[in-house]
This record gives structure tokens, sequence and C-alpha cells, in this order.
């Protein structure tokens, strides 16, 4: 579970919250430029993307995830631009209670292994 978040306080409650319910962690990156970097190094279940950090937007990483079919949550309190089929992905607004961010990355994760479990299914019947 990657966690990209730039105000350490929120990313320290986030890594707690995932943690309890199970996940590993990776990170947590502060940076699009380290985000970009464990997203690239990993094989990742899911992660939670703070759309704004610093003073970039984390589009190329929701791109990337995207993609990939790496189910994420985007974790903001700014607005979000709406370019790429990214902008589907659930959008929590802060403030917000991390385990708020558990139940949505857990509902995405179980719908992301029963899609490909139906995909599995329906190859070899």
């Amino acid at each position: 579970m990657l966690i990209v978040e730039d105000e350490p306080l929120l990313a320290w409650e986030l890594e707690l919250s995932l943690a309890a319910a199970g996940a590993v962690i990776i990170g947590p990156a502060s940076t699009l430029s380290s985000g970009m970097a464990l997203a690239e190094d990993g094989d990742l279940d899911a992660a939670v993307i703070d759309y704004r950090l610093g003073q970039e937007e984390a589009v190329p990483l929701a791109a990337m995830l995207y993609q990939r079919g790496t189910p994420f949550v985007i974790h903001t309190g700014h607005g979000t631009t709406s370019d790429g089929g990214w902008w589907s992905a659930p959008i929590v607004r802060k403030p917000s209670n991390p385990d708020r961010i558990v139940q949505v990355l857990a509902a995405l994760v179980r719908n992301e292994r029963s899609l490909q479990s139906s995909l599995t299914s329906n190859r070899s019947g």
C-alpha cells in the first residue's frame, strides 16, 4: 500500500490506520518524485495519494497508477483536474478520518480482486 502525502501528521495517521488494517506500507512519500519512484519500484495492491504535493499536482502519479490498473484513492483538500481516465478514482476530501480511507481502499482492492478472479474464470471456461 503506497502512501503519498506531504503533510507528516496525515501521513503518519494514514500509515497507522492502514497498518492496523493489515496493509504492508510502502512510503510514505512526501513529494511527487519520491512517490513516482516508489510506485515504479513496487508491486502495489493499492495507493492513497494527496493530489497537491507542495506546488505540484499528482497527475503523473495518478495516470501511472491508472494505466497499471492499481486501485487508488485521492486524498485532498483541493480540487482536481479531470484530464485522463484516472479522474474516476474515488476522492476523499480533507479533513477526513483515516478509517474512511481504509474503508474506501479495502472496497477498491476487493473489487479489483473480484474482477481479476472473474476474468480468470472466464478465460478457463
